[in-house]
This record gives C-alpha cells, sequence and structure tokens, in this order.
C-alpha cells in the first residue's frame, strides 16, 4: 500500500512540472511578444514626450502673456535674443561683470512668471542650447508692442493683426515623431507635421 502510494505521488508530481522544453517555448513566445509591442511602447514614450513639450510651451505662453500684461514691461514682448549672449558667456568664463545668467535671455526675462530652465527644455531634445534651452524663438516678435506688431519685408512694413498666426516660439527639427510643438503669440500650441 506504501508502495503504492509512493508510485501514485511520483505520477502526480512528475505530472505537475514542466519540461525543460516547454518551459523554453513559453520563454520564445513571451519574448516575441514583447519584441512585437516593443514599437509601440517606443511610440507611446514619443507621444509622452511630445505632450510634456507642448505643456512646457503652454506655460512659456502664459508667462510671455504675464510678461506682456505686466505695466513695468509696456506692453511688449520680451527681448528674448540677447546681442551680447555668446559674449556675456566668454566674459564670464574669464570673471568680467556679465554673469552666465545674464546670457539666458528667455530665462532672464521670464523667470519672474514661472518659467524656469527645465520648462525651457524638451524632453525630446538630448543636448538643448545652454542660453536659450530647446526652443527656437521668433525674433519677430523681440521686444515688440503687443498690440502692433510689425514685420519688416523688402516690399515694406506690415503689421501682424492674427496673433494666432505669429509664433514665439517652437521645437528645433522634427523631435516628436516628425512632428513640431509651435506657440503661438495668443498663447495655444500648435502641432504641426
Amino acid at each position: 500500500m506504501k508502495s503504492l502510494l509512493m508510485n501514485r505521488a511520483r505520477l502526480l508530481g512528475s505530472a505537475r512540472a514542466f519540461t525543460l522544453v516547454e518551459l523554453l517555448v513559453v520563454i520564445a513566445i513571451i519574448a516575441m511578444l514583447a519584441s512585437l509591442l516593443m514599437p509601440t511602447i517606443q511610440s507611446g514614450i514619443q507621444k509622452a514626450k511630445g505632450t510634456k513639450c507642448s505643456s512646457n510651451l503652454r506655460q512659456i505662453g502664459i508667462a510671455v502673456q504675464q510678461y506682456v500684461a505686466d505695466p513695468e514691461n509696456e506692453n511688449k514682448y520680451p527681448p528674448i535674443y540677447n546681442v551680447t549672449a555668446s559674449n556675456a558667456t566668454t566674459n564670464a568664463a574669464i570673471n568680467t561683470n556679465i554673469s552666465t545668467s545674464e546670457a539666458l535671455q528667455p530665462l532672464n526675462c521670464l523667470s519672474n512668471y514661472g518659467a524656469t530652465l527645465a520648462l525651457l527644455t524638451c524632453p525630446s531634445d538630448t543636448s538643448p542650447d545652454p542660453v536659450y534651452g530647446s526652443y527656437l524663438w521668433s525674433p519677430i516678435t523681440q521686444d515688440e508692442s503687443a498690440g502692433n506688431v510689425q514685420v519688416y519685408r523688402r516690399g515694406g512694413v506690415f503689421t501682424v493683426s492674427r496673433m494666432a498666426s505669429l509664433t514665439i516660439c517652437s521645437d528645433k527639427g522634427m523631435p516628436h515623431l516628425g512632428k513640431i510643438n509651435v506657440l503661438r503669440a495668443d498663447g495655444h500650441v500648435d502641432t504641426k507635421p
């Protein structure tokens, strides 16, 4: 009777265990499914980075609108481009009166309105510019009056009437699955293919 129970236990025990071949087949199937899902996961990560970038631009837009609304700034857009920025960085290295923080013009102008260096950096950009962050800033709005932005061309000067068509800043290149995010003067963000 005892030997019959032991034989039965061995049979049941061996029936419950997986063989090495079965285990390898299961691992191979899981690896194939994971390899099929990787592009989808990477695409999801890139879309999340694009959404974060769009959010950063929206917050920059709010900071720019607060800058324009501040009476001290005379209803003008911030002077983003500092003509001495490259000299400021060089001079700071040789200990003159100009600090590197003065070279960070967007951060310098917008820091009182909530802008940070992290906000000026796109999550998809692996090497942001140390002066202007990850975004290309439009020189058109450079220190211009918000109600009277003028564009100078060979044919003459014209005033921009639709602020929704005026770009404040945008991504460099096409970092978000072949698309870029663009901040407009009225504060909204477009995603362009």
